[in-house]
């Protein structure tokens, strides 16, 4: 679901019955003027109405250089123009657009496609100068996730909600993260909740953390049910990012330090964001700038240690030697409906054998526990998704034979 009038934003992104997306309902079906917008210009006077959107990165209100929002009565809440709408080989797209905003000299593109048969879509961003000087931004797109469950007495926050960050072995912060917000000994940072790994578990603090994360991908997981969200999106070496080279931050809304005036003690809003970040790059007038993030749901326990277009890893594949042959075990989330194949395959990388051992389904963990005979002269198996109609799909997960 997506609502252009409140700032182009994604107000749902659903798999069946379950919704990622947090979504304000003190808001819900309210429209305001850009002077409400606006307000007096503090956070406390910002409609967070919630969902996704894009933004201007760096953030910031000490210089010209930096984007002086939320609020901001164009960029975040304006009415975007609803371009097209329609489907070609079975894609669905949405493209809208931002109005033109004097301050930062930029217009915002955002066009979505959900792409037939399996839970990926694609986000095509896009910044486009409308000024006449050089403009310097980088792409933001921010996703507010629902981190809230039903307790005894009503609604409380879910701290069984987690995200899981690829830390940088040579990164610029001291922990793999820099604290931008909040309090520097907040229990929800977990430097390492697995080789590699950084962890937030949300625990209803307010705070937030900034990463320098090449991977590529952040992934949100609400453990309860095992239901993750994915976002992929491609790492350029040698550019520069905001924020002292955040490529991934994450925000928890909860008690604590208070940010220009809100309190959330009063008003409760259980959520967390998982923030995305491209490179800061110069556009000339007139010329514009793109990024591409790629969105995928799934059931996969968390944490989340690799991600592949085919699938999520939380359990790594495990070969080792039992009576009776080989035992092969993984927990995984696969993004496309089809067939799980073996591949054994020879130290020059040649195929010896293919053999079909599960489904795959978006909305079941995959869980990986078989005995296999192993062909003669195989060093290596590697886990696969096929499609229905027996086109592959890609890789999930490989090892190496003991």
């Amino acid at each position: 679901m997506v609502a252009p009038d409140i700032g182009g934003r994604i107000m749902a992104f659903n798999l069946d019955p379950y919704a990622y997306l947090w979504v304000n309902r003190n808001l819900s079906g309210q429209l305001y003027s850009p002077v409400e917008n606006q307000g007096n210009g503090s956070l406390s006077a910002w409609k967070n109405y919630g969902g996704s959107k894009t933004w201007p990165a760096p953030q910031g209100w000490d210089t010209e250089d930096q984007w002086h929002g939320p609020p901001d009565s164009i960029l975040d809440t304006g009415r975007y123009t609803f371009e097209e709408m329609g489907s070609a080989d079975g894609t669905v797209f949405i493209h809208m657009q931002s109005g033109k905003d004097s301050r930062t000299g930029v217009q915002i593109v955002r066009h979505l496609t959900l792409h037939p048969g399996c839970t990926h879509a694609t986000l095509h961003l896009e910044m486009v100068n409308i000024s006449e000087k050089p403009r310097r931004w980088g792409i933001w797109e921010v996703v507010q996730l629902d981190a809230a469950r039903q307790g005894p007495a009503g609604e409380t926050h879910n701290d069984q909600a987690g995200v899981y960050i690829p830390s940088n072995p040579v990164s610029v912060f001291q922990k793999g993260y820099r604290v931008m917000f909040g309090a520097q000994d907040n229990p929800e940072w977990k430097a390492e909740v697995s080789p590699s790994l950084i962890g937030v578990q949300y625990q209803y603090l307010v705070g937030k953390i900034d990463v320098d994360s090449t991977a590529g991908w952040v992934a949100f997981v609400n453990q309860v049910n095992d239901f993750a969200f994915i976002q992929c999106f491609s790492y350029h070496p040698g550019e520069t990012y905001p924020d002292g080279g955040a490529t991934v931050e994450c925000w928890t809304t909860g008690l604590g330090e208070s940010v220009s005036g809100l309190d959330y003690s009063n008003n409760p809003m259980y959520h967390v964001e998982a923030e995305v970040l491209g490179p800061l790059r110069v556009m000339q007038p007139g010329e514009r700038q793109s990024f591409d993030i790629q969105w995928y749901a799934v059931r996969c326990p968390g944490p989340i240690i690799h991600v592949t277009p085919a699938g999520c890893c939380h359990q790594a594949l495990r070969a080792r030697v039992v009576t009776g042959g080989l035992r092969l075990t993984g927990v995984y989330g696969v993004f496309y409906p089809g067939d799980i194949y073996l591949k054994w395959k020879n130290d020059a990388g040649e195929l010896l054998r293919m053999e079909r051992v599960a489904l795959a389904n978006p909305m079941v963990v995959l869980r990986i526990d078989l005995v296999q005979d192993v062909p003669e002269a195989a060093v290596a198996v590697e886990l696969v998704v096929v499609d229905p109609g027996g086109a592959p799909i890609g890789e999930i997960d490989s090892a190496s034979l003991p």
